[in-house]
């Protein structure tokens, strides 16, 4: 029997969708459930029939595509349309007498619909709305207005961070001439399934909310985008030449002084940074609020760095071309002696003859090469190649460590 009670339900069930797929209406039947809705309709009015009552309004965006964000006017310029709905009670019919019309479409022009405006758009606010669109209403009185466009909405660039910024940008939609005491948003998805790829950012989250605005209490909604920028390009075109251009050009200390080819080298360096730099002009952002981009802050370190390079080498060359007549000065022997002092602590002869200073030690023939480098060591003779070469390694430790730290700070504030 319980088999039979089954069967018999869902034939009924199925009976009806067949009646309800079979079922045709005719232009007339249209018509007059279109003269009926709209007799004595007035879209100035708030669709309620108790003008106490609110009217609960549900959201969404669909994205189409990120057209432009642009660091230096501020603005981010994205194509899509919106998606409203609301119960207009005055629309709702039974679809029984009418030969089972489910769906309606109406001329926007015709109905009652919010006025919506993009709160902070960068040039014009005009009303949200598409000549000669339809709005399409269901049989229980739901409309749905899927208002699109081009939106170019004003957003506070934070390129400080660039190239591994993110921005968070809003997007404001406001109800123009109502308070929150009788629309009321309710929140919704933004959708990107329709969305296309844009080559230099990322949308990595987005939202729609109901919001009120300003002190009069204005009714909306707010879409918050999050956008990544690729960071790819940047690090190989900027990033990685550059750096290497000036970690290269600090082992121009290594070359010996007899090459000649030191100034050349460092200064060809410098040259290849600065042209780093004139091409970072047309890719960086040209903005400093509220604060300098680290990359260009990275690159003028690197220039900065390239060029103190350059005096030290020829400060270095021009130290170790002197002439061995002219005297050396008493701080630049103490320099030099404490560093050779240091050195020398940790000769294994240096430390012999200061614990044992009376000790007769039997040399061996094999000591003579060791006794000659001590007694040079232990020598006060001092020439400009040698203070040239203590320069060199002093300048190489330094530079090194400033393209160290300044790294360090790059990745520190970017990261």
């Amino acid at each position: 029997m319980n088999n039979v009670h089954r069967q018999f339900v869902l034939n009924l069930i199925c009976l009806s969708f067949l009646v309800k797929l079979c079922s045709t209406y005719s232009y007339t039947d249209v018509d007059i459930l279109y003269k009926n809705l709209t007799s004595g309709y007035n879209k100035q009015i708030r669709p309620v029939i108790d003008q106490s009552e609110i009217t609960y309004i549900d959201s969404s965006f669909n994205i189409i595509t990120v057209q432009d964000i642009s660091e230096v006017q501020g603005t981010v310029t994205l194509s899509g349309f919106f998606s409203f709905s609301w119960i207009d009670k005055n629309l709702a019919w039974n679809p029984a007498d009418h030969n089972n019309i489910y769906t309606m479409d109406f001329p926007e022009n015709v109905l009652w619909k919010p006025p919506m405006v993009n709160g902070n758009a960068a040039k014009n606010i005009k009303i949200m709305t598409v000549e000669n669109m339809m709005l399409a209403v269901q049989e229980d009185g739901r409309v749905l207005f899927f208002p699109g466009d081009s939106f170019t909405f004003t957003c506070d660039i934070d390129s400080s961070k660039f190239p591994f910024d993110t921005q968070i940008c809003t997007m404001d939609i406001l109800t123009w001439g109502y308070s929150n005491e009788t629309l009321v948003f309710n929140d919704g998805l933004v959708a990107t399934d329709l969305m296309g790829t844009n080559s230099g950012w990322e949308l990595s989250s987005a939202t729609i909310t109901g919001n009120v605005f300003g002190k009069l209490a204005i009714p909306g909604v707010e879409v918050k985008f999050n956008f990544k920028r690729r960071s790819y390009f940047f690090i190989m075109n900027l990033l990685l030449p550059v750096n290497f251009l000036g970690f290269l050009n600090i082992f121009v200390f290594i070359l010996p002084q007899e090459s000649g080819e030191r100034i050349g080298f460092s200064i060809t360096a410098l040259l290849a940074v600065v042209v780093f730099i004139t091409i970072a002009e047309d890719i960086l952002p040209a903005t400093a609020t509220p604060k300098l981009a680290a990359l260009y802050e990275l690159l003028i370190q690197d220039m900065a760095l390239s060029g103190c390079i350059v005096i030290s080498v020829i400060l270095s060359s021009r130290i170790y071309y002197q002439k061995d007549q002219q005297a050396i000065p008493e701080w630049i022997r103490k320099c030099v002696g404490f560093k050779f002092c240091c050195c020398n602590k940790k000769h294994p002869y240096f430390n012999r003859h200061l614990t044992e200073p009376n000790s007769v030690h039997v040399l061996k023939s094999t000591d003579k090469i060791k006794v000659d480098l001590q007694k040079d060591e232990n020598t006060n003779e001092l020439t400009w190649e040698t203070v040239s070469k203590f320069w060199d390694t002093v300048s190489l430790c330094f530079y090194l460590l400033w393209f160290i730290v300044g790294n360090m700070k790059f990745f520190i504030d970017t990261l």
